[in-house]
Parts: C-alpha cells; structure tokens; sequence
C-alpha cells in the first residue's frame, strides 16, 4: 500500500497533530480507460495482453478481462503505445509515449526502465513498435531506433541516424525477415542485415520509398510472416517483390493497421480486408487498428474497436471483450450525486474533445454518449454538478443543458435548449447553447450560466420544468455573456466569473419580479483586491465565504451576503497562494479548500490561512500535475483529482463527522510494530478525545474535526505505549454527545 502522509507545512507535524489540522492521505489508484486499443500481443500460456491510452489489461482463454495495470506498482506511465511478448522467457514487454519501457516478467513482477524517457537529447521519446527476438528487444521510436538486451536489462545501441535519411526520423514499425531488420520510418521503409558490427553506420542502410513504389514517404504500418515483408500507408498495402514495393491490398478508405495471418490483412473503420476482399465479420464498431495473435496455437484476429477496447476473430465469429472503464481519460469536472455515484465530464477543450459524460456507482461504469443515448444533445459535456435533492445538470457546449436525478431509475434525461425552455443559443446561432456551471439556491432552484448567448447570462432552472424555465441578462452590461463561473451565495446572490476579464459580476433578483429591487454589483481588481479578473472556479464554503480561483492565485469574500448596489465587500487575497494558476476548487467536509492548480493541488484550512497538503507528481503517482478538477465524496472521503490523462484517486481523512458518536476501533487488536496507527472511527464533529489507561490515566489527547482519528501508539511524551487495554474518551461541545470505546495494544 502507497501512503502518504503530509502535515501542515505551517505548523509542523507535531502541531499539526495536537489541533487536528492534517489530512491523512492514502491507498493511490488510477482511474482511466482501456478503451482506446494501440496494441496487443499473445504470451505463450494464451493470456492476451492489450496496450491502451489508459494503461494495459490482460485477457484470459475465456475471453475475460483478468488483470489491470496503471502507473501505480506497475507501468511508468499509462499512455502505453506498442506492447510485446518474449516468446523464450514469456516477458511482457510495454512502451509508452513518454519513451517509457516496462517489463512484466511471468512471477508478475515489474520492471521500469527508463533510459529513453529520461534521454533528455531527443525532444519525442516515444515508442512506437516493438519486436522481441533471441534475447533481443528491437525498438521503434520518435528519433530512430534502439536495440535492448532483456536478459540484463541494458541497451546495447541507439541509432538516431538510419543510413541516408535525416537524422532523428521518426521510425513506426519493426519487422525481422531471416537474416535483415527492416523499419517503417517518416522517410521510407529501411533495411539492414543483423550480422554486422553495429547498425550505426549509415552504410550498412538501404532506403526505399517513393521511388521504390511506395505511395508516400511517411510509412507507418509493417508486417512479415517470416516469408514476405510487406508495408502499409495511405490506402494500399505493398509487398517487397525483391526490387520494389508492389501494391498487394487496395483500401477504399485509409488503412489504419496491417498484419499477416494465413494472407496479408489491413484494417479501416469499416472493417478487414484481405487481397481477396473484405472479411466477412460484425466488430460490432468502428476499427481504428487490428493485430493477429496466437493463441494456445490458434491464429486469432483481434480488432480494435472504436470506444469498446477489442473484439477477437476465431475464425468464424466475432466476440467482444468487455472492459469496465470510463470511456474517456479526460476528467474535465466531476460531481458526486446524492447516492454516492461519481460523475465525470469530458470535453476540456470544447467544442473538439468531448466523449459525453462517465457515471461509476456500485462498481459499474455507464457512458453516456449522443450515440449511445440519444437523449444527451451532445457530447462536448464540460460542466456537471450535484445537488443534494438528487438532481444532476450537465452542461454541453452546443446542445444545451441536460437534467437527471439519481432517485429515479433507470436515469432520465431531460434537455434543456431553446426550443423548450428559456435557454438561449449564441448570436451566430440560436440552436447552439452553451450550459456551464451550475449551483442552487436556499429555495431548491438550480441556476445556470447561460455563457455566450445573445443577450442572456443566467437562467433559473427552478425545479427542472422547461416550460417554468427564466432567462437574466448581464444586470451590469447586457453585451457581455463571455462568463463560465457560478456560485450563489447563502443570500441568494449569485456570483457570476468571467473567462475574458470581466471580472465578477453579483446578482440578486431579491426574489421578486421586479427589477427595482435587484442587487448588480462587478468586483474587479480595478476596486478590490481581487488577484485577476479572470475568474475560473467559484465556491461558497460551510460557512458562507466566496472562494475565487484565478490564474493568479486564490482570493476570498468573507461576508459576500453585504454585498449592494453600492457596497463592495472586501476581497482578502490567500497570501500563500499568489503564483499558482487554479482551475478548480472543492470545498470538503471539513470545510477545508482542495485548490487544483497546473502544478498540482494545494489543501488550505477553513480561513486559508495554512496550507495543509501539498500534493504534486513529485510526492504522489498523479496522471498528470495539471489538475484539472477535484471532488471529495464527503461520505467516504475519497478525494478524485482529474487531469486529462485520468483521473487519480485516494483515501483521505476529510470524511463527514457523525452527527452522535459511533465509535469503532481497526485494527483490533493494534500491533505498534506492523500496524503503524490504529484508526478510530465513528466520530461527531470537532471531537476531543482521551486516550486512558484502565486504571484512568491520560496516555495521549486529540483534537479532530473530521469523523476519523488515528493514534500511533505513543504517549504525550512521545514514548511508545506497553501492551495492554487502553480507554478511548470522545466527546464533542458542538452536538453535546460523547462514545468511549477501547483499544487492545500488543507489542
């Protein structure tokens, strides 16, 4: 198990620990998808392995997903890209796009290599073929080509400068034929024989390409059956008749794979081909590549299938494998809904990169896709939010906003656009509607920024009917809609950011009809101390304080509630925070403030006057240190950190107190030597705990806000505690209840 632990930078550990102001952080996983197939490979026991953008799972002979492997205790990264097996000593063998090389040997240990991702001379690292043969693992990558011994783990050449051709091409695929190496590269198809000195010498290269039949210099696809070798690019698929490259395989539309099974195969989107026409098969998909593989002796055609990882051909039907995986590794905004079910939105760059929206709950992913669910409008989803009541909005870029609630099952969709409800679409097009954050006032109505629309900035969504649907415009200036950002206040003044510099604009319709009433206020940096006014996540904490992200750092309104048409409330920069980019921020359980930046995330106490936690890829096995958004599960304290390489996950300490003591005590009995600490659970808010002896002497004290404390065995003078029957003493002034419960301590 991974554990990190990080008291307050601040105060130290051992004043971290005496007020309870520390998060406890544990148990790192990964969370992304298997979905997106760039390879696969057969072991000799018949265990297919498969190398995705999210990582690499191994298939069984029953065609069942057995293992999966990320960046944590296994792969250096999870972008892998070209995967092999060693047929002597049954070594797996992965690359990925960062130059990454990991090896799986058959006792199911990992080995990390990384003398190509650390080879700091080339700018591209990354692999892009690999072949496995008499010991020796031949290696295609962005500058060229690398030869690796697998017995002792060492690389015995690199050859950046492949004869003629300029130096640092990029090679894509490797293919041994008897006695030669031949290599598909940017510039051509190159080959060499294995037996001399070194392939360094440029010499020892023979280039063909155009001027040999190829169609294109860039050639991107290779395959041999230990016969023939032949190539593969743009839409044909040549074989080398000895002098030059004749065309074998014509493809109506691009080829995105080639291999050999009993003939020369290629894929496209719309299936497999052979000399002889297409193959007769369902995918059940679109193929963005295809491999062969034997297994347990059996030649078998694995495709790969647009957004469902792969589908096996046995020769005479096709069955799909199924992954339970997000369908994205871009976590944009995620939400957790009233049932404890985790929601995450994908486009982060829209209108472009969008796969819909991802829902885990009860173990299960579901992804919804205009494809797969008709009722989403599209799948450029940028915004989610969850709301107590059970209800989920998601906003889309272009489709307008979708609703649902959790409490009715199977999930409904709702969309909310311009036909059916006051949303409006931009001036260019009123169809096209843009929903972004979402949030709910004291009286249950969810509002929404209604961004770049013609003359409209927010609408009240009320309780979800379209038809009882109410459009604002800018209060302060109707022209500008270009605002992302919301958060509505413990007096319903909802606070509005700008993506383009506006600023902060706050808005309260007081509740009436009537415009006469109404609260417009702007919060610039121009009039406050507002660090930019560019604005990129807003949030009210448990107490009612505004919390403002801005590519300069963090800021707060304490009392945003003052707010009037001519009064600004004051605007208190967070000092330790000043030069970080934010993009999200989360505001957990125990009203701490989970600040995701570009370089990491930033845990601040309640006021922000102390930095608990700081967690960045240097001290935990993030995806990514771009931390696009965070969410707690306040029942769990799971903490979810989404990047757009996937999502990294952990067990925290900031978990929602009880409302009345229930302590229970794990592990039971407590080891000091191998458990480390005992956790005890179960607690209410702010508690005050004793740790005594039987005979009622204090051993330890703390404070905690959270539901969780955690005792290391030791007494107030920092000596380890003998074995024995230790008291527990909780109490708390904020509920009036108290627990007591006991530890068993053996050494």
């Amino acid at each position: 198990m991974l554990r990190i632990l990080i008291c307050c930078v601040v105060l130290g550990a051992a004043a971290a620990a005496a007020t309870g102001q520390s998060i406890r952080i544990s148990d790192w996983r990964t969370l992304s998808s298997l979905r997106t197939v760039r390879d696969a490979a057969a072991a000799p026991d018949g265990t297919l392995w498969v190398a995705t953008s999210g990582g690499v799972f191994s298939v069984g002979s029953d065609q069942q997903v057995l293992e999966e492997y990320r960046n944590i205790n296994a792969l250096q990264s999870i972008d892998a890209t070209a995967i092999t097996v060693d047929p002597q000593s049954g070594v797996v063998i992965v690359g990925s796009g960062d130059g990454a090389l990991d090896l799986r040997y058959p006792d199911g240990r990992w080995s990390n290599v990384t003398d190509i991702r650390r080879a700091g001379q080339y700018p591209r690292r990354g692999v892009r073929d690999l072949v496995a043969s008499n010991g020796r693992l031949y290696i295609a990558a962005d500058f060229g080509i690398a030869i690796f011994d697998l017995s002792n783990e060492t690389f015995i050449e690199t050859v950046d400068r492949i004869g003629s051709i300029q130096e640092k091409t990029r090679t894509n695929g490797i293919a041994l034929l008897r006695d030669s190496i031949w290599v598909a590269t940017d510039s051509g198809v190159v080959v060499a024989p294995l037996d001399v000195p070194t392939l360094r010498l440029p010499s020892v290269w023979v280039v063909t390409d155009t001027s040999q039949g190829l169609p294109e210099m860039s050639v991107p696809y290779l395959a041999t059956n230990g016969q023939q070798i032949a190539a593969a690019a743009g839409t044909g698929a040549y074989r080398w008749d000895g002098a030059r490259w004749v065309l074998h395989v014509a493809a109506p539309t691009p080829i995105n794979g080639l291999s050999y099974d009993s003939e020369l195969l290629v894929s496209t989107l719309n299936g497999i081909r052979s000399a002889s026409g297409p193959l007769p098969a369902d995918w059940q998909g679109e193929l963005i590549g295809h491999t062969v593989a034997s297994i347990n002796g059996s030649a078998r055609i694995i495709g790969f299938v647009r957004d469902k990882a792969i589908a096996i051909h046995d020769g005479t039907s096709v069955s799909l494998v199924a992954v339970n995986t997000p369908l994205s590794n871009q976590f944009a905004r995620m939400a957790i809904d009233a049932k404890g079910g985790f929601w995450a939105a994908t486009d982060v760059d829209p209108p472009r990169s969008g796969q819909g929206m991802s829902y885990y709950r009860d173990g299960s992913w579901s992804n919804l896709t205009a494809f797969s669910s008709p009722a989403l409008p599209s799948n450029s989803c940028y915004r989610v939010s969850a709301f107590p009541d059970g209800r989920v909005v998601f906003g889309t870029w272009g489709g307008g906003v979708v609703m649902t609630n959790v409490n009715t099952e199977p999930l409904q969709l709702v969309t909310l656009n311009s036909g059916n409800s006051a949303m409006k679409g931009i001036a260019t097009n009123p169809n096209y509607v843009l929903g972004a954050d979402a949030d709910i006032d004291r009286s249950g109505n969810i509002w929404i920024v209604n961004e770049q629309s013609a003359g409209q900035l927010l609408v009240n969504l009320g309780t979800g009917d379209p038809s009882a649907t109410v459009g604002y415009p800018n209060c302060f200036d109707s022209r500008d809609n270009l605002y992302r950002a919301l958060a509505v206040d413990l007096g319903n003044t909802k606070w509005v950011g700008s993506f383009n510099g506006s600023g902060l604009l706050a808005y309260n319709d007081r509740g009436t009809t009537s415009t006469s009433d109404d609260i417009c206020q702007v919060v610039r940096s121009s009039n406050t101390q507002l660090p930019d006014n560019v604005i990129s996540v807003l949030r009210v904490d448990r107490v009612g304080q505004l919390w403002i992200g801005t590519p300069k750092g963090v800021a707060v309104i304490a009392a945003p509630t003052s707010v009037t048409n001519s009064t600004i409330p004051f605007v208190r920069r967070i000092s330790a925070l000043t030069t970080v980019v934010v993009n999200d921020i989360y505001v957990d359980a125990l009203n701490y403030k989970w600040v995701a930046t570009t370089s990491g995330v930033y845990v601040l106490n309640e006021d922000g006057t102390e930095v608990l936690t700081v967690i960045t890829k240097t001290n935990a096995p993030l995806a990514d240190g771009n931390i696009r958004s965070v969410v707690v599960d306040d029942a769990t304290g799971t903490v979810y950190l989404g990047t757009s390489f996937g999502c990294s996950v952990a067990s925290t300490s900031s978990i929602r107190p009880e409302t009345s003591f229930d302590l229970s005590i794990r592990p039971q009995p407590f080891r000091i030597e191998t458990d480390g600490e005992v956790v005890i659970d179960g607690l209410a808010t702010d508690a005050d705990i004793r740790i005594l002896t039987a005979g009622g002497f204090l051993v330890q004290a703390l404070q905690v806000r959270g539901r969780q404390a955690v005792w290391d065995g030791r007494d107030v003078q920092g000596r380890l505690v003998p074995p024995g029957v230790y008291l527990v003493q909780a109490s708390s002034a904020a509920t009036g209840t108290s627990g007591v419960a006991k530890i068993m301590v053996r050494r």
